[in-house]
């Protein structure tokens, strides 16, 4: 690719910036507060002995291998928040030297550079790259198994085939999303395996060498889908899969719109141009189109998070795009414009509080809360962080089972709420409680649990009389932390 803008010091200065800008966003994401339900539930699961963690996950919903490096990473440096979240920060730097890399072998120099600009500089890598989630370990996989399938174009060697095999077993293993991504590769080399291309038989079987490692977790893998999906998630809009690149971005609806069109046009135009964007724009697309169809047919969760498996490659085909533009300075413009509406919102968002459940704990002890009360939690899905962070003395129970809420159990999960009776439940907790004081932090609106906090609420205050709202604001669908007596 003909950039010696980027091959040259302004390259190197774009490059810096970006690196600079993303460092501010991962510091402003680390220090955005405690952690949230999904990423307090890792930590719980990670810390568990070996022979536990195991029936933890396959209530979980979750393939096991990002829990298994946390577990190792907690052993050595504590579950603290600021520790359990920089295991994967320390995995952004990986993740853009690889996209370096990568671009530098699809493209030379330049296109290396832009790829580091584009990822670095995406809201997304600052939210999810500051959580302590497998997300930026998908983004590290996918890299290395770009590189690997290139070395099977490139050599055919049987190391490289092992490497892809053993790095898509490995990408099974973090996230299931991972299979719509290998089904999109294995869907485009189709036509060459069926003309029994080396190149194409190399590759299918690299990808049945990481079905083949996944085959000690596939019954799990199954109970999982059967019984726990995602009851969390809103039915799929069919348009969603439109939206997608709005998830790259961050800050208001018009920074996400603008940052998102910006990714589609020159990904679009790396495709009309550039040979090698054009196979990473095929299996970005056709990867997103299976989970859209997915989802949308079987049901389950399109979420932003869930895109790390094509972020990178839409990363490397935008700045394939960038640098296809004519004239030596459009490409170093076009570069300069997505960082700059990806940093300006993307710091913001990153560092905006992801739970409450400190505030919730500060009203808790400022409203006269001790060991020995009883806290109850409807939802269930409010308790983990909460948990996390209040006194060990306090018993706390969750709607409807008055079990634990360190973490969810989310087997059979709607048909639980279903069968549960609020004022049953009601019952349960004033005589739990008996004199001791009874606190219950409640939301609306969370899927399956559809009125029955607030049918949970009003039996409790027809046994124990009004409670005493403390934390949130009542009327809203926030949290809402109520004290009774």
């Amino acid at each position: 690719m003909d950039a010696p803008r980027l091959e040259g010091r302004t390259g190197l200065a774009l490059v810096l910036v970006a690196l600079a800008g993303c460092a501010a966003g991962l510091v402003a994401g680390v220090r955005s507060g405690p952690l949230w339900l999904d990423e307090t539930i890792s930590v719980e699961i990670a810390r568990l002995p070996l022979g536990e963690l195991y029936d933890a996950l396959r209530v979980d919903g979750a393939p096991p291998l990002y829990y298994l490096l946390l577990k190792a990473w907690i052993a050595a440096f504590g579950t603290g928040t600021t520790a359990v979240r920089l295991l994967t920060v320390l995995m952004v730097p990986l993740a853009l030297w690889l996209a370096y890399v990568l671009g530098r072998r699809l493209g030379g120099v330049a296109l290396g550079r832009a790829a580091v600009a584009v990822l670095a500089t995406l809201p997304w890598l600052a939210r999810y790259g500051s959580e302590t989630r497998m997300y930026l370990l998908v983004v590290v996989l996918v890299l290395c198994g770009g590189l690997a399938l290139r070395a099977v174009h490139a050599t055919g060697s049987r190391r490289a085939v092992v490497a892809l095999g053993v790095i898509s077993g490995l990408l099974l293993l973090t996230h299931y999303w991972a299979l719509f991504l290998l089904a999109a590769v294995g869907l485009l080399h189709l036509p060459g395996l069926l003309r029994q291309r080396a190149p194409a038989v190399r590759v299918v079987a690299g990808l049945l060498l990481g079905g083949v490692l996944f085959l000690p977790w596939l019954p799990t893998f199954l109970f999982q889908v059967a019984r726990t999906g995602a009851p969390w998630a809103d039915p799929l809009d069919p348009v969603e899969l439109l939206r997608t690149p709005r998830y790259w971005g961050g800050g208001s609806d018009l920074e996400r719109g603008l940052l998102g069109a910006l990714l589609v046009l020159l990904v679009v135009y790396a495709a009309l141009r550039r040979p090698p964007a054009r196979v990473l724009t095929a299996v970005a697309g056709l990867t997103l189109l299976l989970a859209w169809t997915a989802v949308l047919v079987g049901g389950g969760a399109y979420t932003g998070r869930y895109t790390a498996v094509v972020v990178p490659l839409v990363a490397i085909a935008a700045g394939a795009g960038a640098l296809a533009l004519p004239g030596r300075w459009t490409p170093v413009a076009a570069l300069v414009a997505l960082a700059a509406v990806g940093l300006g919102s993307g710091i913001p968002a990153a560092g905006v509080p992801r739970a409450s459940a400190d505030g919730v704990v500060q009203a808790f002890r400022a409203g006269g809360g001790e060991p020995g009360d009883l806290l109850a939690y409807c939802p269930d899905q409010l308790g983990p962080p909460v948990w996390r962070l209040l006194d060990r003395g306090v018993e706390q129970v969750v709607y409807p089972t008055l079990g634990d809420p360190q973490r969810v159990d989310w087997v059979d999960y709607r048909a639980r709420q279903d069968a549960a009776s609020p004022a049953g439940v009601a019952a349960e907790l004033d005589s739990l409680a008996g004199e001791r004081r009874l606190w219950l932090l409640a939301a609306t609106e969370y899927r399956t649990f559809e009125g029955d906090c607030e049918r949970l609420l009003a039996a409790l205050a027809d046994l124990r009389g009004e409670p005493t709202p403390l934390f949130g604001q009542v009327g809203t669908t926030g949290q809402i932390l109520y004290r009774f007596g």
